[in-house]
């Protein structure tokens, strides 16, 4: 990454030796030794790994079952119904029309992890001027009141600082390609609450 953090060299930028935006050279200058030393590096998390240990104990994996359970409550009402969505109280995504038609229509299976992206930045002291970028995945397959706890918030990466990077998606590449070959090729689970592998798209 660049070292005042304007830029990651990834994606269109991975050949670059100077950051696009301040003309900061990329590497370290060269020592005795030939290989070369970025000057500043940025860190991701990948998803894949995470999830599959969201299933490893049977408490956890039953934690997971919670939009599966709650879509099917959901699928049978419409049925019983006559195929007409009459949902009095909203109190969850899974309530919403559009999550309920991308089930219908198989773009989410039982066993695929909803899941969403977030992105925040913080100021690490306070007298200081040095911001630090980092994001998150929240799994949707978690209930309400578990979701948006630290200990279930999956840490995505981080972007060190000193500055608010100028191009955040370059950051963004390696989290967004993992989704992406996740989506396309699945992730093999072993669910210990039901003792079997399993396959997940999220979505």
């Amino acid at each position: 990454m660049c070292p005042k953090s304007c830029v990651a060299y990834t994606g269109p930028f991975s050949a670059l030796e100077e950051c696009p935006y301040c003309a900061e050279p990329r590497y370290n200058q060269p020592s005795t030794s030939r290989k070369r030393t970025a000057r500043r590096t940025f860190y991701t998390i990948p998803l894949g790994p995470q999830i599959q240990a969201m299933y490893r104990s049977p408490e956890s994996a039953d934690r997971m079952n919670y939009r599966a359970r709650k879509t099917n409550e959901i699928i049978d009402m419409i049925e019983r119904n006559g195929g007409q969505i009459d949902i009095s109280t909203y109190e969850d995504f899974v309530h919403g029309q559009d999550y309920i038609e991308a089930v219908q229509r198989g773009d989410i299976g039982e066993n695929d992890v909803v899941c969403t992206f977030s992105i925040d930045g913080a100021q690490l002291y306070r007298d200081k001027e040095s911001e630090c970028w980092f994001f998150v995945w929240v799994i949707f397959n978690l209930s309400p009141d578990l979701r948006y706890k630290k200990k279930f918030v999956l840490p995505a990466g981080f972007v060190p600082g000193p500055t608010k990077p100028k191009n955040m998606e370059s950051f963004l590449l390696p989290s967004l390609r993992h989704f992406s070959a996740l989506q396309k090729h699945g992730l093999t689970i072993w669910d210990a609450r039901r003792g079997q592998d399993f396959i997940v798209r999220p979505f």
